[in-house]
């Protein structure tokens, strides 16, 4: 993973767009995951297949805006605000958007410079399975993007696990509360 970490920017935002373009094409394909996963009529799993592609346009904007670094002005003197990786990051996915949700916490924190052990929830193993795929064939290492696959366990255990330097999650409020609680006196994990 600390190999991805030094990979040069335009290289990271290149295998995205790879991604991007992958996940295109086999659009159909992780539509009918989903729908075959979560029971979604098969045009509401086609509108979340297309967001997949397009969420990597809109991330590489977003780090683009946000990440050039920049100087500031204190009342100490100059300074440089500069962004770098902050290393591992748990995404815990969520049920009802099995490809869409986690996605757009995957990708940012690929492009980022961020290693991702994603758990997708165990009623959609299939769709994580799928994306996870799809990272590796860009050209993101398997040590980069790993998936991990399993219930309400192995989520806590990726929370709780030292070498985790932030967890990013969408579901339910109670499941986010417990992150929270658990988290709140580790407050260096994101």
């Amino acid at each position: 993973a600390e190999s991805w970490r030094r990979e040069p920017l335009d290289r990271r935002i290149a295998v995205a767009q790879q991604f991007a373009e992958i996940t295109t094409r086999r659009r159909d394909e992780l539509a009918e995951r989903i729908s075959l996963e979560t029971g979604k009529p098969g045009w509401e799993a086609e509108s979340e297949a297309a967001l997949v592609p397009a969420k990597v346009k809109l991330s590489i904007e977003a780090h683009q805006r946000r990440c050039g670094g920049e100087d500031v002005t204190l009342p100490q003197g100059l300074g440089h605000t500069d962004y770098r990786p902050i290393g591992v990051m748990a995404v815990l996915g969520p049920f009802k958007f099995p490809a869409h949700l986690p996605n757009g916490h995957i990708v940012p924190a690929l492009i980022a410079g961020n290693a991702v052990l994603f758990k997708p929830s165990e009623k959609t193993p299939a769709s994580g399975e799928m994306l996870v795929r799809c990272f590796h064939e860009a050209g993101i290492p398997e040590d980069v993007v790993q998936l991990v696959i399993g219930g309400p366990d192995e989520g806590k255990a990726l929370v709780a696990h030292p070498g985790i330097d932030g967890v990013l999650f969408t579901g339910s409020a109670q499941a986010g509360i417990a992150i929270n609680r658990r988290l709140a006196t580790n407050p260096a994990k994101i």
